[in-house]
């Protein structure tokens, strides 16, 4: 018997409440009204307290019995729908899939104990195994009293098989109410996102494309008017007609061209494109959106001018349209709104029905896998700046494949640095909910590809337009398509042409070839990509997807890794426990190479930095300190630092001392030894410098050339990572700074007066 029996009698009272007819209701001689209520991209939501952070969860699926007990009280019919997006998201939902292959999947038995009558699925469903899809569609459809509440619908009408062009699942359903003495029918139509291909391997809808074959620009308004508008309007005769569309909104009117149907006045998306379909169709009264997580709800337009509505319940609310139908038939559509979850109580039997699952889930993300200890930067800007959070994420990459090069993009937490888990102590526990932190996303894969020296320079070549170079000079940008590569050494210059932007690849202390073969770490993100969705250009570029020849090894599929999935973020976690089982803390890890990103040109970026500008820059990255108001500032025989604020600076706390003869020799290329001087001057004056036996080895090969009176600086350079050496473990001491290597610097030095 299963472990739902043991609860479901006091579950059952509060499902049969909720539970609702499909057919005709009883004739009434009256005006009826019908609620229709909707959720989307709940994602995981099934219980009141995170199991990673501990905090209570106040929007979970766990209110709609509650909202919906207290709607019923005001409408005379409820119909009550989910957009999807359901079975991913939370750790809950990840144990069950990952670690119970889905078994009794908990937001199915959610959505049948609150009573949905329909739902659709989003592209999160589709980051699956269709095994794992089918166990959740065999637990809405089932009809026995295995699982509390009462099946549910699923409709797509647009998972259509390749070679019968014929949908895979139930396109839409209906419901027929009588009013006065006649009936009255609705019709219900599921959209799933047309750009599935864009983020999921082919084998999770093998055979299967989410548009029919002569939907070339993959649109949903032409699958209503090719396809579905005869059927709802002409055949089944539907009065009413609302779509499940898992898509968002769009940036405004679009309009496919033709003179019925408007004018263009925007750049189609595939992925958002709901009123382009409510602009370019008629015959459709309510639609769902969903997808961009944004709750709200608006009117659109449609081909005949008339205004349509869209809601939205964005993750966090319960949409509310009510429906208002006369006995001649005719019909009006009240004032929408979004009803906030956070308003209402949990409903007790379904909390007690998901508690097992997250009690199984909290020892497991709990659980302690290791210890972390060392010197961790703070660089929580990922996209913009090399990392050891971003360096772990790689090297767990490369231990669990084997392969030269990890391509990933950063997915940690907002603000996040992996240091911030020590809390300024020397060593800290670290469990699988901290992976959680520095990569979020575990229904990521890991695969193992082959590609060239050209396609990988490629690729980053396309990664990099993703930036933008401000007026000022900040960069800014980046995103899920902007991969970092690890293993191979190179420099972005933003100020280059397109195409000649990413400089000097090196690999192993040599310049990496067009046609020289790499095996690289990459995530199914990237190898989901095909001909029929390429979002990021990853397909276009390299050609290579999850069935291709270059394809070495797939995790999921792995005796290493396949019982978690394959899942990225649970093979950082094995990682981390091996390195434990080898009695080793969790330190920074050693990088195997370095990048750079400039907004200069190359040529700009490699321009030698005089020690004037160096001091300026350093003064400016400090917050513009003040000084004292009549500062004992020396006068050097070649530069008045009287007259420069800066240089008034910089002489009165300590960081420049000229050159023991009376000069600073302000024109003059400052060197990198030099500048690591003034660097540590100037952590030892805002009293951050080194203290007690603080000495560390120096692991670069060319550490011998440098001055005596630098040996310091260069020791504190391991420490704080101002200055990288080149691919070959060369630091090159008394080589001129560049721009680029003084703009790396100056994105770690602690400004001495915060930013307001």
């Amino acid at each position: 018997m299963r472990s739902f029996q043991r609860i479901l009698a006091g579950a059952l009272s509060a499902a049969l409440v909720l539970g609702l007819s499909t057919g005709a209701w009883a004739a009434r001689d009256e005006d009826i009204t019908i609620g229709i209520y909707s959720t989307t991209d709940m994602h995981g939501k099934c219980y009141d307290v995170n199991p990673i952070t501990g905090k209570e969860v106040t929007n979970s699926l766990l209110k709609i019995p509650t909202a919906m007990a207290q709607e019923k009280k005001s409408v005379d019919h409820t119909l009550l729908l989910d957009n999807g997006d359901i079975i991913q998201g939370t750790p809950i939902i990840s144990y069950n899939i990952t670690m119970e292959q889905g078994a009794d999947n908990p937001m199915a038995i959610c959505l049948r104990y609150c009573g949905y009558d329909a739902a659709t699925l989003g592209n999160h469903e589709f980051n699956f195994s269709m095994d794992v899809q089918q166990r959740y569609m065999d637990i809405l459809a089932d009809a026995t009293d295995t699982y509390p509440g009462t099946p549910v619908e699923l409709l797509v009408a647009n998972y259509i098989n390749v070679e019968s062009q014929q949908s895979q699942l139930k396109p839409y359903t209906t419901r027929t109410y009588a009013v006065g003495d006649r009936e009255f029918k609705v019709g219900i139509l599921g959209f799933e996102n047309v750009n599935v291909p864009n983020w999921d391997p082919s084998s999770h809808y093998e055979g299967a494309d989410f548009v029919h074959a002569d939907n070339t620009q993959r649109t949903y308004a032409f699958e209503w008017n090719n396809y579905w508008k005869k059927v709802l309007k002409e055949e089944e005769k539907c009065d009413f007609v609302i779509v499940l569309a898992h898509s968002g909104e769009g940036d405004g009117a679009y309009g496919a061209g033709e003179e019925t149907f408007g004018e263009v006045t925007g750049d189609f998306s595939a992925e958002n494109q709901v009123y382009h379909l409510v602009e370019n169709t008629t015959g459709i009264d309510l639609v769902v959106a969903g997808h961009n997580h944004v709750a709200g709800v608006s009117t659109h337009p449609n081909a005949e001018g008339r205004e349509v509505t869209v809601v939205n319940g964005g993750t966090s609310t319960l949409t509310k349209t009510v429906l208002t139908v006369k006995a001649d038939g005719s019909f009006t559509v009240g004032q929408s709104e979004n009803l906030s979850l956070t308003e209402y109580e949990n409903d007790p039997g379904l909390k007690a029905i998901m508690e097992p699952y997250y009690e199984r889930t909290v020892p497991f993300v709990e659980q302690e896998i290791g210890t972390l200890s060392g010197e961790w930067d703070d660089v929580t800007d990922l996209f913009h700046v090399e990392s050891d959070t971003m360096n772990l994420v790689h090297e767990a990459q490369l231990w669990a494949t084997g392969a030269d090069v990890s391509l990933a993009s950063p997915v940690a937490n907002k603000d996040f640095a992996i240091g911030q888990l020590l809390r300024e102590n020397d060593s800290a526990p670290i469990s699988l909910k901290d992976c959680y932190s520095f990569y979020k996303y575990d229904n990521n894969t890991l695969y193992m590809i082959e590609a060239t020296g050209q396609q990988l320079k490629d690729w980053l070549e396309k990664c990099v337009q993703d930036y933008t170079v401000e007026a000022d000079g900040t960069i800014t940008g980046g995103g899920f398509g902007t991969d970092e590569l690890y293993g191979i050494s190179y420099d972005v210059y933003l100020g280059n042409e397109v195409g000649r932007r990413v400089q000097n690849m090196i690999y192993q202390g040599k310049p990496v070839t067009a046609e020289q073969k790499f095996k690289v770490a990459v995530n199914s993100y990237r190898l989901s990509a095909n001909a029929a969705g390429d979002a990021y250009g990853w397909y276009d570029i390299t050609g290579i997807t999850v069935g291709a020849p270059q394809v070495l090894w797939d995790a999921s599929v792995s005796p290493e890794f396949g019982s978690s999935g394959g899942s990225v973020t649970l093979i950082i976690a094995e990682y981390i426990k091996a390195l434990t089982a080898q009695g080793k803390d969790i330190t920074p890890p050693q990088a195997r190479s370095h990048w750079t990103l400039s907004a200069r040109t190359s040529a700009e970026a490699l321009a030698p930095v005089s020690r004037s500008a160096f001091i300026s820059t350093l003064y400016k990255t400090a917050g513009f300190p003040a000084t004292p108001a009549d500062p004992a500032v020396a006068v050097f025989a070649d530069y008045d630092g009287s007259v420069d604020g800066a240089m008034q600076w910089a002489v009165t706390q300590g960081i420049v001392l000229g050159n023991g003869a009376g000069d600073v020799m302000p024109d003059e290329p400052i060197t990198r030894e030099q500048a690591l001087v003034m660097l540590l001057r100037y952590d030892q004056a805002r009293k951050q410098g080194p203290v007690g036996a603080w000495a560390v080895g120096v692991p670069y090969t060319d550490a011998a050339n440098t001055s005596t009176w630098a040996a310091d600086a260069l020791m504190w350079n391991v420490k704080q990572g101002y200055l990288a050496p080149d691919a070959a473990g060369n630091f090159a001491p008394q080589a001129p700074l560049t721009t680029a290597a003084m703009e790396t610097a100056m994105a770690v030095v602690v400004p001495m007066i915060p930013a307001k």
